[in-house]
């Protein structure tokens, strides 16, 4: 494994600002305690059902609202935020973070702007200015059948 360079060693400092907990790939049994990590404030988590997922939304203190999407067996297989501060992504892309993190660093050698991964089934767009970010990330492998990623933007 190759030593993180400038670029992704700031853009982990970065990333690490805030407080979601939500975790792609994991399960709606967390939503609990993902709701108390993230200090959500109230309505503290709306769920909101389809036919083949669900949707939790949850607002942090910060105002960073998360969306995080569940097929019927429960996993999480998609999560969306949007808000004045940069959300936790180590938190929210769990198991996925450091694959996004290698990709990302390739991505962004010497550009600016929004981050686009696309990397096996992993998809994460992150962009946005101060007090107006927001992004996505989902696993195509995990989407429920018949479901489209552009119905969950």
């Amino acid at each position: 494994m190759r030593p993180l360079s400038g670029t992704v060693g700031a853009l982990l400092l970065a990333l690490i600002s805030g407080t979601a907990q939500a975790e792609l790939g994991g399960t709606v049994t967390s939503l609990q305690s993902d709701q108390v990590r993230m200090k959500a404030v109230v309505p503290a988590r709306r769920v909101t059902t389809f036919d083949a997922y669900s949707v939790h939304e949850m607002t942090t203190a910060s105002g960073v609202v998360v969306r995080e999407y569940a097929g019927n067996d429960g996993v999480i297989f998609a999560v969306s935020w949007r808000g004045p501060v940069k959300p936790n992504l180590q938190q929210l892309l769990g198991q996925y973070f450091l694959p996004f993190l290698q990709a990302s660093d390739n991505a962004r050698r010497g550009g600016t702007g929004p981050i686009v991964v696309q990397r096996d089934d992993l998809v994460v767009y992150s962009g946005g200015h101060p007090r107006a970010f927001s992004g996505h990330a989902y696993v195509t492998s995990l989407l429920p059948a018949g479901v489209s990623i552009d119905a969950l933007r």
